[in-house]
């Protein structure tokens, strides 16, 4: 059984979930346009304005700190991997 309220504390596990929900999102528009029950299409355009937009909010909530690693508590570095000398 999935734990719904410890994922949705994870941030990260937040920004991946909405990336994914929006690339299915885009598939089941592509595939519904390819069958005929839509007429909708991404243009190269909105593609590109959607993709930016996604990486300036990463980039943002990457300076922010808000994107860390889902491996460690809080938004620091491990007292263990503070003392790596090289990745294990």
């Amino acid at each position: 059984m999935i734990n719904w309220k410890v994922r949705f504390k994870n941030k990260n596990w937040i920004l991946a979930f909405f990336a994914q929900v929006m690339i299915v999102a885009e598939m089941i528009i592509a595939g519904l346009n390819s069958t005929g029950l839509i007429h909708f299409q991404f243009t190269g355009a909105m593609q590109n304005s959607i993709l930016t937009f996604a990486n300036a909010v990463l980039v943002i909530l990457s300076m922010l700190g808000i994107v860390q690693d889902p491996t460690t508590k809080g938004y620091g570095d491990s007292e263990r991997a503070l003392k790596y000398e090289e990745p294990k």
